[in-house]
Order: structure tokens, then sequence, then C-alpha cells
């Protein structure tokens, strides 16, 4: 069996796979943010269920290669709330942009072709 056909007889996994992958990458080119405030302090404290939007004014020098980011930031403006400080959640799909739809696309091929080719072997 080709590669190709393999790649067709395990279509349900790659869709499901991508689908995911285009969903996170929607997320941060379409700055959709499932805002909520926290109920605590609903002025200062906003939280982010799906991700925080536009980073341009975030530091640069950290690691923004999702997954490995930081999901809880410490929110400035909590100072003015009466329950003191708190760390703001900036969402799920955080800094998750074209590098990362790219490498997890090809991640995703790489890792089928590795399951075709030891399945080759195994023959």
């Amino acid at each position: 069996m080709s590669f190709r056909e393999y790649l067709i007889t395990r279509r349900n996994a790659i869709i499901v796979l991508m689908c995911f992958n285009c969903f996170a990458l929607a997320v941060n080119t379409l700055d959709i943010k499932g805002k909520f405030n926290d109920d605590r302090c609903p002025d200062y404290v906003t939280h982010y269920f799906l991700s925080s939007g536009s980073n341009s004014n975030e530091n640069l020098t950290q690691q923004n290669f999702w997954p490995f980011v930081k999901y809880f930031e410490f929110s400035e403006s909590s100072y003015y709330c009466q329950f003191g400080p708190k760390e703001a959640f900036k969402g799920i799909f955080r800094y998750y942009d074209y590098s990362e739809f790219f490498v997890y696309s090809i991640l995703i091929l790489l890792a089928f072709y590795i399951k075709w080719e030891s399945s080759k072997k195994g023959k």
C-alpha cells in the first residue's frame, strides 16, 4: 500500500487533527476571545477562554510557542480590586499563529508517515 493510500484510509483521524489545528489558528487570526470577567472583581480582571487576542504589547522575549506559553498572567489593574492581585487566564490557544499551524501540520503528516513505515517493516 502506498503512502497516499494509507493516508486515505486514515482520513478521519487526519480530518479531526487538522480541524483542531485550523480552529486554533482561526481563533487568533479572527481575534475570537471568549472574554469573561471575574465575578469577584468584574471591572478590573478579565479572563479569556480561547485567546487574549492581539499580543503586540507583550514581552516578545518570552517563550511564545504553543503549548509552551504562560496561560495565566498577573493582572496589573487588579490592584484596584478589593480582593487583592489576581492572575488572569489568557486563553487556551494563546500565541497560536502560522508558525504553530505549519509545524503541527507537518508533525501530523510525519507521524502518519512513521506509522506507515513501521507497518511496512512489520510485514
